[in-house]
């Protein structure tokens, strides 16, 4: 599910200077939320990948922009529930394309992966029979990434088969002082050219991963 937009949106606008937004809600035990800090964590439009269609950084912006201005934030919120339904549109048409559970989990209105924590995630060959018969064995690139919810109850296990490109950033620079990856900001599933998908996720770090690919698979699981 496209992620942040809508769910912020339907979010009260802060009310005092530490009700940020909710991918932000943690840094309040961990930093100084002063005026200065609050500005060195805006969201950096440079860093977005073109790869997500959908998102504007604009309504973190007004959210966590000091002092808060209504007119910014409602105008934000309107555009951020235009993109969200522009992309249910999109993400309708790749239905036939996935197996109920997984399409569910995309489209779930809850989703179920906001403000999660990337846990693992691995590439590489993995050995498939093409044909039990002849036993032929061939080599195909595949990708795998573990995602923890936000109340750490639910594990997410993703499986990306049919991979044809990968491309995964972790700037150096980032948005905040910060050695890990942080929580996920938002994640888009999008139809791509001869018949391929693309799954691309941005980071509170700035981090962000790209995967085009030919199937996918959405499991949950519980987290002991």
């Amino acid at each position: 599910m496209h992620q942040s937009q809508d769910s912020i949106a339907e979010r009260a606008a802060p009310k005092s200077s530490l009700e940020i937004g909710p991918v932000l809600t943690r840094l309040a035990g961990m930093v100084d939320m002063s005026e200065r800090t609050l500005v060195l964590i805006q969201p950096n439009p440079a860093a977005i990948p073109s790869p997500l269609r959908y998102y504007d950084p604009e309504l973190q912006n007004a959210l966590n922009t000091e002092p808060f201005d209504t007119d910014r934030f409602q105008h934000a919120r309107s555009r951020a529930k235009e993109l969200n339904a522009a992309y249910l549109k999109g993400l309708s048409s790749l239905a036939s394309r996935l197996s109920k559970r997984t399409f569910a989990l995309f489209a779930d209105p809850k989703e179920p992966m906001f403000d999660s924590d990337l846990f693992e995630f691995s590439f590489g060959d993995s050995i498939q029979h093409t044909a039990v018969k002849s036993r032929r064995r061939t080599w195909e690139m595949t990708v795998q990434a573990t995602f923890c919810s936000f109340d750490e109850k639910t594990l997410h296990l993703l499986a990306y088969r049919g991979v044809k490109a990968l491309s995964v950033n972790v700037p150096a620079e980032r948005w905040f002082a910060s050695r890990r990856i942080e929580s996920l900001l938002s994640h888009e599933l999008t139809d791509e050219k001869s018949g391929l998908m693309q799954h691309a996720f941005l980071f509170a770090s700035g981090a962000a991963i790209s995967i085009t690919f030919e199937r996918v698979r959405w499991q949950t699981k519980r987290n002991r």
